[in-house]
């Protein structure tokens, strides 16, 4: 099983990315500011730490963080998540026992599988709550 690809979400400046790996060795080339940083970073935070702060939000989707709960119809769904889809391509003959729980129907025949990682607000009331309370302080 080798990861062959994966998909960035909403993690500081790469709002919706996808990141081809090659079978030995990747390695990330782009001038200043282009997400090198912020892509290693996410390896890292949901591979290893699990640390996130709400600056790895997106910047663009700070504002729905901050909004969230001014109105009595805030709606969960509409709260912005940090995601990470990792794709693993696998060999049907072999590995189907390493991944047989993440395959939905093992009579189709697979060739990859993938994974997705959440980073989320746990507790969407308690955001509202925060928010309506600062916004009263501020306001």
């Amino acid at each position: 099983m080798k990861l062959t690809r994966v998909y960035l979400r909403n993690f500081r400046r790469l709002e919706n990315v996808e990141i081809s790996l090659e079978a030995k060795e990747t390695v990330f080339v782009g001038p200043n500011n282009s997400g090198k940083t912020s892509a290693t970073t996410a390896f890292r935070l949901f591979l290893k730490r699990r640390d996130f702060k709400v600056h790895d939000f997106c910047v663009s989707r700070i504002k729905d963080l901050d909004t969230f709960g001014w109105t009595d119809d805030a709606d969960k769904s509409l709260l912005p998540s940090i995601e990470m889809d990792l794709w693993f391509s696998i060999d049907p003959d072999i590995e189907y026992g390493r991944v047989a729980d993440l395959i939905p129907d093992v009579s189709t025949n697979f060739e990859e599988v993938g994974v997705r990682l959440v980073y989320c607000v746990k507790d969407a009331g308690n955001l509202k709550r925060y928010n309506r309370k600062l916004w009263m302080v501020t306001g």
